[in-house]
């Protein structure tokens, strides 16, 4: 695992995050997999909402330095890479770490970036549009259930099999163990869209400090991992 961080960043904290396991858990082999599929999600649902909980008490002064911070330590991202790669990114919303930044960063060295395209159905799709101004996007109704949605490009989607031309892939999470296990949002869109990445992209989880390298986080079969860690504070790429 390699790590580079910044003059002021610290180790990165563990969180308490519930899990299926440990000494005091119900062996997987002994539990039915219906059972054990409920108690999976009722630990990520239990981890999402302490995160939201953590993540309420940010300032937005916090938001405005983690803005510049991430920027900072995606810079070994974004450096090797020459004018055209394709980068699929996503635009922050709500408490997400803001990579706003990054985006800048990414469009002003030319690369084709690509954000997620959710449509307006009520079951959001997996599609990309390009993004060439951070100026033209534009906010979107909430969702069926009256979650929120990022903002989008105006111009045409494209297929959902287009994120296999990103070499370069960033996606938020509330968490991300050392074994590169991500907790999204729980609707699995990042884990659909992330089955048509090629084999040879690098694929960042995006989240605060004391998100990352949790304890071990429940797993199901769906789950894709990342290969590295993108916090204000530091980069991590896992061996």
């Amino acid at each position: 695992m390699t790590t580079t961080q910044s003059d002021h960043a610290s180790a990165a904290t563990t969180a308490a995050i519930p899990t299926t396991t440990g000494p005091n858990a119900t062996p997987d082999s002994a539990m039915p997999a219906a059972n054990l599929a409920a108690a999976r999600a009722q630990a990520k649902r239990a981890a999402r909402h302490q995160a939201l909980q953590r993540r309420a008490t940010l300032s937005a002064q916090a938001f405005a330095d983690a803005r510049a911070s991430l920027a900072r330590q995606a810079e070994p991202l974004v450096s090797p890479l020459t004018r055209g790669t394709t980068v699929a990114a996503y635009v922050s919303m709500g408490t997400e770490p803001p990579i706003d930044g990054v985006l800048e960063r990414l469009l002003s060295q030319g690369m084709r970036v690509l954000v997620p395209r959710l449509g307006s159905s009520k079951e959001l799709v997996c599609a990309w549009s390009e993004l060439d101004a951070l100026e033209r996007l534009h906010d979107m109704p909430r969702s069926a259930s009256g979650g929120l949605r990022p903002r989008e490009p105006s111009g045409p989607a494209l297929a959902s099999d287009s994120l296999g031309q990103a070499e370069l892939i960033l996606v938020p999470a509330f968490a991300i163990d050392s074994h590169g296990l991500r907790l999204g949002r729980g609707a699995g869109w990042y884990d659909r869209a992330l089955l048509h990445a090629s084999p040879q992209a690098t694929i960042i989880g995006v989240c605060w400090p004391w998100e990352a390298n949790v304890h071990d986080l429940p797993r199901d079969p769906h789950d894709v991992p990342v290969g590295g860690i993108l916090t204000p504070e530091n980069l991590t790429i896992f061996d």
